[in-house]
């Protein structure tokens, strides 16, 4: 610098300005418990940037000044490493035009639990979606619905998520996952129970799959399903789940690709197939199966799965071929609960009456031609829905003495008269059927709650109908009745009749005999007048009227 003399002449001056040596300490913040994710810390008036010799899932920041900036711009960051390894964090910082580096070698340990926990935002101890044992191994994760849970399609990000080593129980369902992530048949070996019930979309198993030997309960239903023409080929591995009971997966499609007979453990499944295959038979202790089938095939093997209580398949049948079922059914010494649908099932063996335990048949085949004439041999059936184009019921039907629900959907137009017989009957449809008549014994059903004949061909009811003394409710709109049937009117318990689209509108007078509390429903009826109407109404008492003229009630 320069200043003036005495003389008044100016020299220069020179002054040194030492600045004194930078120093900025790292310092290691890292929690109590954890072995990987590390904390790393320095005055926040230092401005600089991190960085890390080795490969690291992710930085985060621990530092919130309101800029948006990367976590390495911040002086307090997260580390979330990888285990077992050696990190060099350099800390850069520019000072008066000079760049300082400051490092700190950190190790990092194996990944513990709580760190997974962390990453799951459910560290603490207070979560109730956390299960832990005596020594505080995590035994079950409940992320129903979680937002956070699609980290674990990211397991290279978040590898702490390996730490659940002895987990048995993981549910996902509805939660952000959108895909079955590698890290379960990775790591997860003790898995007993995966929940993916309405997660991703066109989800895919992973080859390795197999290795949760001890997997029990498997849902695995995705939200979307696409477009549902696309097939879901399994693993071979999945042979290897000898310890699975329960597989659930209604809306994928699957190709077992040779797996199913290697389920040796397996009591229920629900899912969907292209092809229901032959070695099915190899699953001696299925207990239920309830199935979707593309191809109209039904295997032969099937009678093998000596355990079965619970069957339902339904056939989609775009495919060719035609679905016969095995004349060794009847081998299902077990099986309670029969339920078949398919447009290519003609006709059902003679051997499906050996089945003494069947408690519930539903058939829903509209080119079934015939029931066995034997099918009163199911001496335990209690439900029966049989739908299709058969004409004829045989008169064996009157053995089926703890039947209490029927419903027929056919040709035939008369019951034989054994009907009379099923003195357990409390709910009888026929609904839209040729039926004409009913048997004389029809008055013996004296358990008879409901009956459904709309849009059937009844044109009259027979003299034994009013011995009918537990009828509650009788439809018989858009039937051919011709006339009001009188047989009615000594019912008992009856407290509603539907008659709509009939020509019953000659209701007689003995309708006053009849009990209170009945209504009546009786729209489109051709034949009824507004002044007989008025006329039955005011000689009656506690009835209702619902008519095309209006609501009409007698005094009680």
């Amino acid at each position: 610098m320069e200043a003036p003399d005495v003389r008044g002449k100016t020299s220069a001056v020179q002054t040194k300005v030492k600045i004194p040596e930078l120093v900025i300490e790292i310092t290691d913040q890292t929690g109590t418990g954890f072995e990987t994710i590390k904390t790393l810390v320095v005055d926040p008036k230092y401005k600089g940037t991190w960085s890390f010799d080795s490969p690291y899932g992710y930085l985060n920041s621990r530092y919130h000044d309101g800029y948006a900036e990367p976590p390495e711009k911040k002086p307090s960051i997260e580390l979330h490493g990888y285990a077992n390894t050696n990190y060099t964090a350099t800390y850069t910082y520019v000072y008066a035009g000079k760049e300082y580096q400051f490092k700190k070698v950190i190790k990092t340990g194996d990944y513990a639990q709580e760190e997974g926990l962390f990453e799951l935002q459910l560290s603490g101890g207070m979560s109730d979606r956390v299960v832990k044992d005596n020594q505080g191994n995590v035994l079950e994760l409940n992320l129903q619905a979680s937002s956070i849970a699609a980290i674990f399609n990211s397991p290279a990000n978040y590898p702490s998520l390996q730490s659940f080593k002895k987990i048995r129980k993981l549910i996902l369902g509805g939660s952000s996952l959108s895909q079955i992530s590698t890290i379960f048949s990775d790591y997860y070996l003790d898995l007993e129970d995966l929940d993916l019930d309405g997660v991703g979309e066109n989800l895919v198993f992973p080859e390795n799959f197999g290795n949760l030997r001890k997997l029990k309960t498997l849902i695995v239903n995705p939200r979307f399903s696409g477009d549902g023409r696309t097939t879901v080929v399994l693993p071979k591995s999945f042979a290897n789940l000898k310890a699975l009971e329960y597989f659930t997966t209604k809306s994928m499609k699957l190709d077992f690709n040779g797996t199913l007979g290697g389920l040796t453990s397996l009591k229920s499944l629900k899912t969907t197939f292209t092809t229901l295959p032959e070695n099915i038979g190899d699953l001696k202790k299925l207990q239920e199966i309830d199935v979707f089938v593309e191809n109209a095939s039904f295997p032969e093997r099937f009678s093998e799965c000596q355990s079965l209580k619970f069957a339902r398949v339904y056939f989609f049948e775009t495919g060719s071929g035609t679905v016969k079922l095995s004349s060794k059914i009847g081998d299902l010494k077990n099986l309670e609960f029969l339920e078949i649908t398919s447009n290519k099932l003609r006709e059902l063996p003679a051997t499906l009456s050996a089945l003494p335990a069947l408690k519930l048949l539903r058939i829903s085949a509209l080119n079934l031609q015939s029931i066995p004439e034997n099918i009163g041999n199911l001496a335990n059936l209690e439900d029966l829905r049989i739908f299709g184009a058969y004409n004829k019921i045989p008169n064996s039907f009157g053995n089926l003495k703890k039947l209490a629900f029927l419903s027929l959907g056919g040709y035939a137009t008369t019951l034989p008269e054994s009907f009379g017989n099923l003195t357990s009957l409390s709910y009888f449809n026929a609904s839209s059927t040729e039926l004409k008549t009913l048997p004389a014994s029809f008055g013996k059903l004296k358990k008879l709650k409901e009956i459904v004949l709309d849009m059937s061909k009844i044109e009259v009811l027979p003299e034994s109908f009013g011995e009918l003394d537990a009828l509650e409710r009788l439809n018989l709109s858009q039937t051919q009745l011709k006339t009001f049937p009188k047989q009615i009117i000594p019912l008992k318990s009856i407290r509603e009749v539907m008659f709509s689209g009939t020509n019953v509108g000659d209701i007689p007078e003995e309708i006053s005999a009849m009990k209170t509390g009945v209504t009546f429903t009786m729209y489109q009826i051709p034949n009824l007048t507004l002044e007989h109407l008025e006329h039955v109404v005011s000689i009656t008492k506690g009835k209702v009227f619902q008519t095309s003229f209006g609501y009409y009630a007698s005094p009680n």
